[in-house]
């Protein structure tokens, strides 16, 4: 649905003497589907997703969400000959709990365990895997923002006494991986304030910075035949959207500006009072082939102060008049979120409503 190679001037010169009058269509998607594109939801100091989500949570709309965090660290500095000579006797985990989504007056109980081998965090998506290891032991957090701290039982600290000790650390060590068991809410941990902490000697204490996250979460996708598709952060299934812009429906036209409405329902009544539900702030539309191979970036465009998303844009408009003219070499819409949006909040977009969930209004003079 999207570009043909120079979307410039698209449709100049068609409009004639036959032209009938111009107006404004109001066009709904002829298909709103769940899609297979993954959110990119691993990172680390420099890009991509900017919390470890790590929890379980019921949530009233969408259902149970189980989120499994993973955290590597790197040495903050260069030790001294102090810690480097001693024997490690102590360490803990201090991370910097900074996103709540759900009950925020319980605990989360979690199993903590080695991750075994290494993983990039720029290949971490909704979709992936990532390996356990042996398990550590068993924590809870409260749900409060501020610093968790995590004391790591003296078995883990005195077999990775060595180890902490080396400069081949991070060659030797890939991180830990944060397995929910109980608890009705999602947690983020951020990269800012988040160590692994060693002490070898009384007072003596180095810090090993957080340097890449990741977050795998299993949640519903929702069903466009039970009338509702979700659009959701951190989801392994995006949001796909056809329109019919050739045909009897749609007939050719100079298409003079094009501006695509996003109108989630309004599910806030589904909701306890006290049950934390922060919402994504951005949202990412692009144009694909139906290979997934060719991209174009449409815009990523902030939420209206009345919950919706408006897009409108030049490359907006060119892309419905390249499609319009049967000129396309893409296929659909897909939405998407921005991958430094690290959380579990989600829209409902109904699919059988009389409110219509997307609609693409359509300024366009018809060529006869």
């Amino acid at each position: 649905m999207t570009g043909c190679d120079d979307p410039s001037n698209v449709g100049q010169g068609l409009l004639d003497a036959q032209a009938g009058d111009t107006r404004v269509v109001s066009l709904l998607p002829n298909s709103i589907s769940v899609g297979d594109r993954s959110d990119p939801t691993g990172g680390n100091a420099a890009s991509g997703a900017v919390l470890s989500l790590m929890g379980v949570v019921d949530d009233p709309v969408r259902g149970q969400m189980t989120s499994r965090g993973f955290l590597d660290f790197v040495p903050s500095s260069q030790f001294g000959s102090e810690f480097l000579s001693a024997t490690v006797d102590w360490a803990e985990l201090s991370l910097n709990l900074d996103y709540r989504y759900g009950d925020t007056t319980g605990v989360v109980q979690f199993d903590l365990y080695e991750v075994p081998s290494d993983w990039q965090s720029t290949d971490v998506d909704a979709g992936s895997s990532i390996d356990l290891g042996p398990k550590i032991d068993s924590y809870e957090v409260a749900v409060q923002e501020g610093i968790a701290t995590f004391t790591l039982p003296p078995a883990w600290v005195q077999d990775y006494d060595a180890i902490l000790r080396d400069g081949s650390f991070s060659d030797v060590f890939h991180g830990f991986a944060m397995v929910p068991t109980q608890g009705q809410a999602i947690v983020g941990f951020r990269f800012s304030d988040s160590s692994l902490r060693a002490s070898a000697t009384p007072g003596d204490t180095v810090a090993f910075a957080l340097s890449k996250v990741g977050s795998l979460t299993d949640m519903p996708d929702g069903d466009p035949s039970s009338g509702r598709v979700f659009l959701g952060d951190g989801s392994p299934g995006g949001v796909d959207i056809r329109f019919a812009l050739e045909g009897a429906d749609f007939e050719q036209s100079l298409i003079h500006r094009v501006i695509v409405n996003l109108n989630p329902e309004d599910v806030a009544a589904s909701y306890p009072p006290g049950f934390a539900r922060p919402l994504p702030a951005v949202l990412g539309l692009e144009a694909v082939s139906e290979d997934g191979e060719t991209r174009l970036e449409i815009a990523e465009v902030a939420v209206n102060t009345d919950g919706r998303f408006v897009m409108d844009n030049t490359t907006l408009t060119n892309v419905f008049q390249s499609a319009n003219l049967g000129r396309s070499v893409l296929d659909r819409f897909e939405l998407d979120f921005p991958s430094d949006q690290s959380g579990v909040g989600f829209f409902v977009l109904p699919t059988d409503s009389a409110e219509p969930a997307i609609e693409a209004l359509i300024t366009a003079t018809p060529i006869n």
